[in-house]
């Protein structure tokens, strides 16, 4: 394990802490909780980043994109930026059009974390999150730690309100798995172990419906050219402008077991994701436009990267069939996340 303190934020010290062993090397920071890199070894003996990113920290302030980030208090989009526990409605940030997105304009992917503890193979992050932060009821109490293995990074989210709230963790990065990130992801081959994924409307928000991949270019259970599927005429994958929805793992809520695969267009590196959460948010980089410069001067484009978020359904707390998450005044949550290599 190497830690180094890159700079400061406010009061606030920020950290690099990169865990390795023979197989897999991964820098987080305390910025953000950003994986800053992630290189892991393919079948040729060779080291290939894995993730988007900065070289420089101060990239990830205030990014448009929240990459390589942990994203909360809730992830993914709360439609019309307001939510309601029992007879009490609490008012967000609307920072897409009417919604609220990713936590808001400080949410995790743009706070500073502290470094509660580090080892040979681990770090812990903490951030305690006042009440009212956000829009958001109750001081959350959240602890993330980034765990290295021989062949798998995993992240464990822990958090504890004194208020009711609403919590949806995930991490977003962008995976590419070809070495170098200046071309896309769109010969890579993915498979999600989903028959089902969450209809979205002309915002990208969830409509409450539940609909069969089978028949649909969502069909990505026996593994797809990811190339071959962002471009189909069909409604949902244009309102997304590729993958931009949640698929409905098949795995039981709560059960930790397979969500997704994710090959090179090689065949030299296989990743497979696994988690306890019931759905995954596929995201194929349809907003980068080129305006980003990454960490060996690429300029990352349309389709550059794959995000993989493992999470509860996007705006659950509006649909009561969705698996729910509230968060009662002093229950623990725990959510988990591996990534093998």
């Amino acid at each position: 394990m190497k830690r180094e303190r890159l700079g400061m934020i406010g009061s606030c010290a920020v950290e690099r802490i990169v865990l390795e062993n023979q197989r897999l090397s991964a820098a987080i920071l305390s910025f953000g909780g950003v994986i800053q890199s992630l290189r892991a070894l393919d079948a040729a003996g060779a080291y290939r980043d894995v993730v988007l990113g900065f070289s420089d920290w101060k990239d990830y302030v205030d990014q448009g994109y929240y990459i390589g980030t942990v994203i909360g208090r809730c992830a993914n989009r709360i439609s019309g930026a307001s939510f309601a526990i029992g007879e009490k409605t609490y008012t967000l940030e609307a920072n897409e059009g009417e919604n609220h997105l990713h936590g808001g304009s400080r949410g995790f992917w743009n706070t500073p974390f502290s470094v509660e503890a580090a080892g040979e193979d681990f770090v812990t992050l903490r951030c305690v999150s006042p009440d009212g932060a956000g829009g958001y009821p109750g001081t959350l109490d959240t602890r993330i730690t980034y765990s290295l293995s021989e062949r798998a990074l995993r992240i464990d989210y822990t958090a504890v309100s004194d208020r009711d709230t609403i919590v949806n963790l995930t991490h977003h990065s962008y995976f590419n798995l070809e070495g170098r990130h200046d071309g896309t992801i769109l010969d890579e081959t993915l498979t999600v172990y989903a028959d089902a994924f969450t209809q979205i409307d002309d915002a990208c928000a969830s409509t409450g419906q539940i609909l069969p991949v089978e028949g649909t270019p969502f069909d990505c259970r026996k593994g797809v050219r990811i190339g071959q599927r962002v471009g189909a005429e069909d409604e949902q994958m244009k309102k997304g402008s590729g993958f931009n929805h949640n698929f409905v793992l098949s795995k039981p809520a709560g059960v930790f077991g397979p969500v997704a695969q994710l090959t090179s267009a090689d065949g030299q590196l296989t990743m497979r994701v696994e988690s306890d959460q019931p759905g995954v948010q596929v995201y194929s980089g349809n907003y980068l436009d080129g305006s980003l410069t990454g960490k060996r001067g690429e300029r990352y484009q349309r389709f550059s990267g794959l995000c993989l978020e493992t999470q509860d359904y996007p705006d659950a707390v509006h649909f009561p069939h969705f698996p729910p998450v509230v968060l009662k005044a002093g229950q623990m949550y725990h959510r988990q996340t591996r990534f093998a290599f």
